[in-house]
């Protein structure tokens, strides 16, 4: 997608300026534009700082944000990845977050259900509370996916070495050993990029943030390179 293509050459000039906050797609899209219209002007800091973040990307520098933590052996040459610690946290606040969010909600469900038997009086305010606290409740259920996923990520492993590919997590009995070449990236419907082998998912996240999609593929680069 093309964020420039209606901006007159001022504000094209002007977002040059502020490129420092711009995100790194939008510096792309930047440097596309000005060179698609051939405008005169230094680009050297926007390369600079475009450069930079592909240098991050490719040290895998942003797994962190997917939830994961990345380690090589220098000596024996293996890869290896833990769920990030930050990652367990935000899991655990989630779940929390859910529990409160769903009692609160089931609580209001019954207050609702009270009007309408006669004991809680009715008062518009009344019932738009309750509706109100009740859509808190539902995204609190929603939330309380965090447990499988805390479950799932919480005694993670994944060690790769040379051609082969051994994986502990949550959702299955033993360790599952795989060949490297067995690894896949796919992209599940719109919103979904899964990095799994065989049938066993390793991570996941959205094709449309573009650091964490090319993360994952630089990752996987990285570990079919390590055969």
């Amino acid at each position: 997608m093309n964020l420039y293509k209606n901006h007159t050459h001022r504000e094209i000039l002007a977002v040059l300026e502020q490129s420092d906050k711009l995100t790194y797609e939008a510096k792309l899209n930047l440097l596309n534009e000005i060179d698609k219209r051939s405008i005169a002007v230094p680009t050297d800091e926007l390369q600079s700082q475009i450069n930079q973040k592909e240098v991050a990307i490719n040290n895998l520098d942003y797994l962190k944000d997917i939830g994961f933590m990345y380690t090589m052996d220098e000596n024996t040459g293996a890869i290896t990845l833990r769920r990030a610690s930050g990652a367990k946290l935000m899991d655990i606040a989630a779940i929390v977050v859910g529990v409160i969010l769903s009692l609160v909600g089931l609580i209001h469900c019954w207050l609702l259900l009270a009007i309408f038997t006669g004991s809680n009086e009715f008062t518009l305010t009344k019932l738009f509370t309750y509706v109100f606290m009740i859509s808190l409740g539902l995204i609190g259920f929603k939330m309380l996916g965090g447990i499988n996923r805390f479950l799932d990520y919480n005694s993670f492993l994944f060690v790769q070495q040379r051609d082969t590919v051994t994986i502990k997590k949550g959702d299955i009995k033993d360790e599952q050993t795989f060949n490297t070449a067995d690894l896949k990236l796919e992209e599940e419907g719109e919103d979904e990029l899964i990095l799994s082998a065989g049938e066993i998912e390793i991570m996941r996240t959205s094709p449309h943030n573009l650091v964490q999609k090319l993360t994952m593929e630089a990752l996987l680069h990285n570990i079919l390179r390590n055969q």
